[in-house]
């Protein structure tokens, strides 16, 4: 303020004020930063009021610098692009504007996720996928068999961790990394818990992804609270005892291993341990392969008939 009073007798080319695009869009836990940033806008539209020249400029993120850098609401910019646009802001005469690198695919789901946004909602009327009603797919999870519900409700949380990291695919989610490990924080972690809560009706607290730590794990949670089986209660106890649990591992390794190939040294040593394990559980009995001389090619194919893995 006091430049702006210092500056007022002098004929100046611009009068540039720089802020956050967080007094634009808003962003959790930073109230007053953004009235602070606000603030700024208001100087520049009075002293246009005033026949003065002002532009002030909302930042979204520096590429590798700033505070923005450490928050990845909003992806970096490369400096020169950054410079560019302020450059062209200044030769358009702008009052107010934000620059910065938006992904809209997933800017107004995350931005949206503790608090509704006015801004954003007549902005971004499309950002968000409509999801499946509640009662309809709890209907639908209900008539499947266990495997297949249990690989349903997996899917679900997938698509829902993709979303909230921008991923085009729920595929490229691997189920057994941490959260913590594709870079979950407090802010992403709320808003796949609103996400999830939304998708099933049921509600989660919002250290849900520490306590179940891997999308497999979560997963599971999910259905014993979504669409638990007959004598399961909402914690997920009771039922199935020792088989439940087997049949668990069997959907997150179905998961894990829709990623690799036998012609994979991962795969080769999956197929070979899998091997062993049907060759003492008996797994086998019912199939036309030997175990101990079945190629790798052919134990993939034996795990998609034997358990649904393909």
């Amino acid at each position: 303020m006091y430049l702006d009073e210092l500056t007022r007798g002098r004929d100046l080319d611009a009068f540039v004020l720089f802020s956050s695009a967080a007094g634009t869009v808003g962003s959790a836990g930073q109230g007053s930063y953004a009235a602070a940033n606000a603030a700024l806008d208001g100087l520049a539209w009075r002293r246009r009021a005033e026949g003065l020249v002002a532009t002030s400029v909302a930042w979204g993120a520096w590429a590798d610098s700033g505070m923005g850098a450490a928050q990845r609401q909003l992806p970096g910019m490369p400096p020169e692009l950054a410079v560019a646009a302020l450059q062209q802001s200044l030769v358009e005469d702008e009052t107010a504007l934000m620059i910065a690198d938006v992904e809209w695919s997933s800017f107004g789901s995350r931005f949206t996720a503790v608090r509704p946004s006015p801004l954003l909602s007549e902005l971004l009327p499309l950002a968000t996928t409509p999801m499946e009603p509640v009662e309809e797919l709890a209907t639908r999870l209900r008539d499947m068999p266990r495997l297949e519900r249990d690989r349903a409700v997996l899917e679900l949380v997938r698509a829902q961790v993709a979303a909230v990291l921008g991923h085009a695919k729920p595929a490229s989610v691997d189920p057994s990394r941490t959260f913590q490990e594709v870079g979950f924080d407090s802010l992403t972690a709320v808003e796949l818990r609103n996400r999830l809560a939304t998708a099933t009706g049921v509600p989660f607290p919002a250290s849900v992804i520490f306590d179940y730590p891997t999308p497999a794990a979560l997963a599971d949670h999910v259905r014993t609270r979504f669409v638990p089986d007959e004598g399961e209660g909402e914690d997920g106890a009771g039922g199935g005892g020792g088989a439940t649990s087997v049949l668990a591992e069997l959907t997150r390794l179905e998961a894990a291993l829709s990623d690799l190939s036998p012609a994979d040294v991962a795969g080769a040593e999956v197929a070979a341990k899998i091997k062993s394990l049907l060759s003492q559980w008996g797994a086998a009995t019912n199939s036309d392969i030997e175990v101990d001389s079945a190629t790798d090619e052919e134990m993939f194919d034996l795990l998609g008939k034997e358990f649904g893995i393909s």
